[in-house]
Formats: C-alpha cells, structure tokens, sequence
C-alpha cells in the first residue's frame, strides 16, 4: 500500500461489554497500529439485561438509551474515514433503516460491519451467516438425526440475526421438518436469555437440540438445562455461532460456526484506508467454518486423539495459565477496583469549585498512567429522555486534559469550542499516534459531554466505570452549583434589606462623597472613645486638601471630587482599622489617632507625605494631591472637650498651610 499521511479514523460500536465487538476491536486496533492511523472508538453498551438477571425483576431506571447517542458526536469528530459496526449501535436504530442511518455519515468514506448498505461512500463487510447456520443444521440433521430444532434468534432489527434466522427456516424445509412459533424464541445476543430458553423448553417437552445464533446466548441454554437436569450433549445438542473464548472450555466443549471477529476489524481498517487513498473497494462477506466439538454429542474434530497422554498434558499446560492469568486479572482488578472509590471521593472533595474539580480528574488520570486523556463538557447539561428526539449538541469544549504529564482545566469562557473542522482530532496533531476510547458522560437523563482516553483496549471495561463515576460526579457537581446559587441569591436579598437598613441608619452620620463619616459621625465615635478608653495619649489631627479651590476653578468640580476622594483613600492607607476618620467640610478632614507613643506627630506627616508623593508619581491629573496637617495631642477622658481639641488642631492646621505650595499645577 503506498504511503499516506496518518488518517483519523472512528468507529462507531455498542454492545462492546459482549464477545464479538471485542473482537471487532480487537482486530481493528492491531490493523490502525500496523497502518499507523489513529483511531477513535465512540463506545456504547447496554446494561439492561444485565441488572436484570443480577438483580431480578425489571430494571426500570435503566438509562441505557443514552448510549445510542455516542454516534452522533463522531459527526463533529474531524474524521477522515468511518466504521461502523451498525448491528451493535442500539435500541434508538429500531426503527431507523441501514440505508437512512447511513446517509448521516456517507459525507466521508465509511465501512459497514455486520450490514449490508448500499449507499454511496458506502462499503459493506458481513459474515456468510447463512452458510454458517447451514453447515450447523446439515451436522444435527444429518449426523444426528434430529427433527425436533429450536432456535433462539437474535435482536429483530440486527442484519446478522435476520439472516441466520432465515438459514434455519431454510434447512428445515429442506429437510422437511415442521417449524411452528412456539420453537423460536427471540434473543438479543446477550448472555442473558436464560427466560427465554425456559419458555422454549416448557413449550417443547420432546425438543432434541437448540441452535443458538450466537455463542452468549447459547452460555445461559446451559445454565437452564442444568437447573433441569438435562445433560447438554447427550439429553439435548446446543450450537452456537461466533466461536468465542470461553466456548472451548465449557463443559461439554460448544459446538459452534467459528467467524474470526479480529479478521473482520483488520479488514474494515485495510478496505477504509484502500477507499481513503482514492481505489475502489468492494463489499464483501467474510467466510465461515463449523466447529464440532462435544455440546452436539460428537467427539471434539481438532486433528488430536482425545485421550493421548500428549494431549492430556497440553490441556493441563492450557488450564494452569489460564489460572495464572486468571490469577493476574483478579489481582488488577482488586488493586484497580480501589481506586474507584477513591475518585470519587477526591471528586466530592471539589463540589464547591468546578476548576479544581475538573484538575482533580485529570491528576487521577495521571495516576492510572493514560498516554493522554481529554474531557469536553457542554456548557449546560443537554436533558435527554428516552421518548424525546434526539438532537446533538452542538455547543462541546474542552474543559480538561493530561498529556505528557501536563494537567490543566479551563474556566467556562475560556474553553476552545470542538468544531465540525478540526473536531476531537485536532487533538491528535502532536505527531503521535493515538488511539482514543471515547466514553459518554451522563447520569440519568443528563449529559455532560465526553471522556476520551488513550488507552488500550483490555482497559476498556475499566474505565467504562470510571466514566460512570465520573458522569454521576458531574451530576453532584451540578446539583452542588445550583444549591451555592440558591444560596447566593439567599445571601444577596439579605444583605439588600441589611444595606438598606444600615444606610437609612447612617445616613445623617455619612458624607455622601467619600463614604467616610461627618462631623456628625465622628464627634458621636469621638465621644464614645473617650468615654471607652479613659486616660489614653491620643493625637486628633485636622487636615486640608491644599488648593481646592484652584483645582475647581482651572480643572473643573469633577476633578475637585476626584481630589478630595483621592485624599479619603490616601488617609485610610495612613491609619488602622480602629482609627476615625471623617470628611466635615468641602476640603477638611479629621482623624482621631490611637496611639500611646510619644511624639508621633512628626512620623505621621512623613507618612502621610509619602503617600502623596507616590499617589502623584502614579496619577496622570494635570494636578497635584497634597494635604496640610494640624496635630494636637490629649488625654482622654469623660471630660474632654472634643470641640475644643478640634480648635486646637485647627490653629496648628493654619500654621501648617502657610508652607504648603503656591500652586498645586503639575510641573
């Protein structure tokens, strides 16, 4: 194949806790690395039926339905070819044909698995499914004899199911065997069916053998043939159909029709980059072979005599490492499963700042050692609920990422938008080759946005449930948010009343200008200190905005209010908290000084003085701000005269203004 630039490739595909899609990811995982192209997976599951059987009873609070939405936001993905594994796509495609959903992605070169499509830009790869249920129903007809086949079909809307269904019809009429409703019991190709084969037997006491039309399903046909007693192999046959890992080992060994999911992968990555390099790729069906093992009541065919002492000791070789890899999965898994708790509550630690919570799950994204991970959130959660129409937002960005172990979150109006051109894949322009499982964040009928993680693809079932984690974060993380602004608005009506009451109640004590009290206010805090603090040296000293008047007269009265704010902020840097300080006239300030140290006057003119001075050096007025100050010192008491000390403090005042300037004009 020529050389190319490294393409972006997404694939499209639910069901990926079941064996086959696994498979289909498996294969097209190896295929991208060896073609060095990127990838995307859009993952979704389904957990219904799980819960179900864990669970009992009909799980009703199932959200399910949310993962058949992943799809449509490839469509902002920036991707340059597709595949999609349309059979596993969910319970939204029910009513939606193959030929319309596939109009929605045709704009760009995409492949179909398990479909048969034949739009443009389309290309199709399947199984020969037909020929796969036909190898099985000619063994059980033929070898065994049977007449009485059920069938356990799977989902109704899946392309893949339809056809096997139709081969079993077919062979029994070939062979001209009665088929009535009753022997047909519709599957959905999970692994739990177990319901469904129990009507079946009950409806057909004298049943020989069941044809599952894929390997889980046909895992609880032995589970329910247990609980009865029968002995699968002997009282009756089971088939399956895909040849799955644990079909070998089950007891007795699955007969099965044996399709290889990680060659299907392999192909849709080599026909997608055939088609994006601009050649012609035709559909095509991937051949199917029958493996006859011991559930149809033969001797396993592998080319070995079942009972040589070589074959004995490789089946004991086979059983100790898959007990040693089973050992290692369980220890992974401990030492993972730990870590989901501790996420969340590093998570809810953060409810109070959405920054820090969004840095918090990227650090542990850091600690799980992802080559880079991302999290594009919606700016408000989009409410979805299953009987609605479905329309993808288009309002993505991203909020957070990890990447060569650099973390960093962005506030709201500082997230990039992910636009239909450069997409989630501009993420990819580092130069590297990534391969991003893309996960939904939801909880319940809410969603955030996405998680895309560079991972690999055992991970994957991991990380689904930190994802889970992760969404229903999001959901407190919200609820906590809308509480801190019912709370704020609480706070803030409060406040209101207490402003207003405080301002009717100091009103007549304020000057309006500076906020700083009046003459009013500071004889009233005068007083009280001295009443208060009897016996303690205190200095009061008057103060005089120098040539008030000439800057009203040449600059105008705003800037005349601009001098006089300026001094009431230059004074309240000069003084504590405790300290008084108050506006009585058009350019007069006092201030009542707490101090106990002896001859504080001069230090204080220094200080304010300085404070001038830097004010001015930063000041762009044609104009300088300057004071004159009047120091008199006394000792409190009951009894002092606080008019009389202000007299006082007044004449040095009238001292200190004959060395002030002659004009405050900037030079």
């Amino acid at each position: 194949m020529k050389e190319h630039r490294r393409y972006n490739i997404g694939i499209l595909i639910g069901g990926v806790h079941t064996y086959f899609p696994k498979e289909h990811i498996l294969g097209i995982a190896e295929a991208a690395e060896e073609l060095d192209a990127n990838v995307c997976f859009f993952l979704g599951t389904q957990t219904k039926d799980f819960f179900e059987d864990m669970l009992g009873g009909t799980h009703k609070n199932s959200f399910d339905y949310q993962f058949n939405t992943i799809h449509d936001y490839s469509l902002i993905g920036g991707l340059d070819g597709l595949i999609i594994n349309y059979g596993t796509l969910g319970l939204q495609l029910k009513n939606e044909s193959a030929e319309r959903f596939a109009l929605k992605f045709n704009s760009i070169p995409t492949v179909f698995l398990t479909e048969i499509v034949h739009e443009p830009n389309c290309h199709s790869l399947i199984c020969d499914n037909k020929q796969g249920i036909r190898l099985v129903m000619a063994h059980l007809i033929e070898e065994h004899h049977c007449s009485n086949i059920l069938f356990v079909s799977g989902p109704a809307q899946n392309t893949d199911a339809k056809e096997r269904k139709a081969a079993y019809f077919e062979m029994m009429e070939r062979y001209h065997l009665p088929v009535s409703d009753k022997m047909i019991a519709q599957g959905d190709y999970s692994e739990f069916v177990d319901r469904q084969v129990d009507q079946l037997l009950d409806d057909n006491p004298n049943a020989e053998a069941i044809v599952f039309a894929n390997d889980e399903m046909a895992f609880a046909g032995y589970r329910v043939c247990e609980k009865r007693g029968l002995k699968v192999g002997k009282d009756i046959l089971i088939t399956g159909f895909d040849d799955c890992e644990r079909a070998s080992g089950m007891d007795p060994a699955l007969t099965t029709v044996v399709q290889d999911g990680v060659l299907m992968g392999r192909m849709a990555v080599y026909d997608l980059i055939y088609k994006l390099d601009g050649k012609d790729a035709l559909s095509r069906r991937v051949p199917v072979s029958l493996c006859i093992r011991e559930s149809c009541g033969c001797q396993e065919k592998n080319g070995k005599t079942p009972n040589t002492p070589l074959n004995f000791v490789d089946q004991i070789h086979k059983l100790n490492r898959t007990i040693t890899n089973m050992k290692l999965e369980l220890i992974n898994f401990q030492r993972k499963s730990w870590f989901i708790p501790s996420l969340a509550r590093n998570l809810n630690d953060c409810m109070d700042d959405e920054h820090a919570f969004l840095l918090e799950a990227m650090e542990n994204m850091r600690e799980l050692r992802t080559k880079c991970t991302y999290l594009f959130l919606l700016d408000e959660p989009v409410v979805y609920r299953k009987d609605d129409k479905w329309k993808c937002p288009e309002n993505l960005r991203l909020a957070a990422y990890y990447k060569k172990e650099e973390v960093d979150a962005f506030h709201l109006y500082d997230r990039l938008p992910v636009s239909k051109e450069g997409g989630i894949c501009q993420l990819m322009e580092d130069g590297e080759r990534h391969q991003f499982m893309i996960f939904l964040l939801f909880s319940g009928e809410r969603q955030y946005g996405l998680l895309a993680c560079d991972i690999q693809q055992e991970e994957f079932p991991f990380f689904y449930v930190i994802s889970l984690q992760i969404g229903l974060s999001l959901r407190y993380l919200e609820i906590s948010k809308a509480e801190a602004a019912r709370h704020r608005e609480m706070t803030k009506d409060l406040e209101m009343i207490r402003e207003r009451n405080r301002i009717l109640g100091i009103m007549s004590a304020n000057d309006e200008l500076t906020g700083l009290l009046n003459l009013r206010g500071f004889t009233e805090e005068a007083k009280k200190f001295c009443h208060e603090e009897q016996g303690q040296r205190t200095y009061l000293i008057c103060g005089d905005l120098d040539h008030l008047k000439e800057i009203n007269d040449n600059w105008g009265h705003p800037a005349g209010n601009f001098a006089l704010r300026s001094v009431a902020e230059i004074l309240r840097g000069c003084i504590r908290s405790d300290d008084v300080l108050a506006r009585v006239g058009g350019d007069e300030f006092l201030i009542l000084l707490k101090c106990t140290e002896k001859g504080y006057q001069e230090t204080f003119r220094k200080r304010v003085k300085d404070a001038c001075t830097y004010f001015n050096e930063k000041s762009d007025k044609p104009f300088l701000v300057e004071l004159s100050l009047g120091i008199a010192e006394f000792c409190s008491g009951p009894q002092t005269d606080i008019q009389q000390v202000i007299a006082t403090a007044d004449q040095f005042l009238y001292e200190a203004k004959k060395h002030r300037r002659k004009s405050i004009r900037r030079p």
